[in-house]
């Protein structure tokens, strides 16, 4: 009798997606992408069998409901240098442009396989990015078959743009550093969760 040995390889650990959305794609759903995939690449390198090693790899993606809000001076510079000054604090990489030395990150404006590939979905702010969506989903109704169930997988937070006329009186610098503290902690309770 002869026995065959059948060498099984691991199969790879599957593919999940968030996908953080705020109005221009250039501050905190910039941030927060950096600052999740950061997250994930420490978790695995945790060992096999570490009970924190997650059974999935998750990857972020983030997309701007409005881009074209931003001004000339945004556009150009790619990513808010709030966003880039935190990240470096970090001790996280911001891959550049060789050729112009920005940040590699451009801002991309929502589009609707977006929403349908990722498993969740984080919208920044829910008083504007709310009916933001409602909006982009009644123009796309017509492509959207229940457009109602895909708003119910959106979670939303309640963290801040840096305004040029802020609520409470605090410089742009201020009001960066309270939005970035919120989303660092935001997003690692997103990822132990998940």
């Amino acid at each position: 009798m002869t026995l065959f040995t059948l060498s099984l390889q691991a199969a790879d650990p599957p593919v999940r997606r968030v996908l953080f959305v705020c109005t221009g794609n250039f501050f905190r759903s910039a941030f927060a992408e950096r600052y999740f995939n950061h997250l994930a690449a420490e978790n695995r390198e945790l060992p096999e069998g570490d009970p924190r090693r997650k059974g999935v790899v998750w990857v972020a993606e983030s997309r701007g409901l409005d881009p074209a809000q931003l001004s000339p001076g945004q556009r150009a510079a790619r990513m808010s240098r709030f966003a880039l000054a935190r990240l470096r604090q970090l001790g996280i990489p911001v891959p550049t442009d060789p050729a112009t030395r920005l940040p590699a990150h451009t801002p991309r404006p929502l589009a609707l396989p977006d929403l349908e590939r990722c498993q969740r979905i984080v919208a920044m702010h829910d008083a504007s990015h709310r009916p933001m969506l409602r909006r982009f989903l009644a123009q796309r109704k017509d492509q959207v078959r229940d457009p109602e169930a895909l708003l119910a997988r959106v979670t939303y937070w309640n963290i801040d743009d840096v305004t040029a006329t802020p609520a409470i009186p605090l410089t742009p610098q201020q009001q960066a550093d309270r939005s970035l503290d919120e989303v660092q902690r935001a997003v690692a309770r997103l990822f132990a969760d998940l």
